[in-house]
């Protein structure tokens, strides 16, 4: 059972970084554990971002026209 979290825990903290551990994704004694972590990480991280924009009052794209340098 620790292993399962702590593999929920490193997909989690991976998926929330947006890198993933292929290795530890096919292992077949905790890949499933970590997968499921990766993908609630990203969700996490998705919720984020979309939080801050709404603080910011952003609508639409970042990348909607090119920088002005």
């Amino acid at each position: 059972m620790d292993e399962a979290l702590v593999a929920y825990n490193a997909g989690r903290v991976d998926g929330a970084a947006g890198v993933r551990d292929a290795q530890i994704a096919e292992d077949p004694e905790i890949g499933a554990d970590y997968r499921i972590g990766l993908l609630d990480g990203r969700i996490a991280a998705f919720h984020l971002i979309s939080e801050i924009r709404d603080v910011m009052g952003v609508e639409g794209s970042f990348f909607e026209k090119p920088d002005e340098s």
